[in-house]
């Protein structure tokens, strides 16, 4: 019986050891999902930071505050009309006139950085491209 106990005695540890090894496992996946998930946050990051410098670099391309503004406002928010943009600038400036908001638009578009789309009224938006490796 000695030699079936140390069997036994050996079995036991063996079974021991398979279990923390599980135990490391398990706490290996757990850390290796919590790396997937970091990791997807990080991604998200990144493209947040890349869409803020985008739009920083197209701003940099006009001098004028309300140039700055409208520029701003189409590279955040997308195609908008002119009421609608009149509405972004004056958030961000306090005030604003359709009839000056239209005019700074006309210079913009002949300057290439915007561009007139098909929508409802007149819709603009940033020039695809523009602020990308300006």
């Amino acid at each position: 019986m000695g030699e079936l106990d140390e069997i036994k005695e050996l079995l036991f540890r063996i079974i021991e050891r398979l279990d923390r090894l599980e135990d490391r496992m398990k706490s290996a996946e757990a850390d290796l999902r919590s790396l997937e998930m970091y990791k997807s946050l990080l991604r998200a990051y990144a493209s947040i930071l890349g869409s803020v410098a985008r739009v920083e670099r197209m701003v940099q391309l006009v001098t004028d505050d309300i140039d700055k503004s409208i520029v701003r406002a189409l590279a955040t928010k997308g195609p908008l009309n002119i009421s609608q943009l009149t509405e972004e600038v004056r958030k961000q400036r306090g005030s604003a006139s359709r009839r000056i908001i239209s005019g700074r638009l006309r210079a913009l578009v002949e300057r290439g950085l915007v561009e007139r789309v098909n929508g409802r009224g007149k819709v603009y938006r940033v020039r695809p491209g523009i602020g990308v490796n300006d």
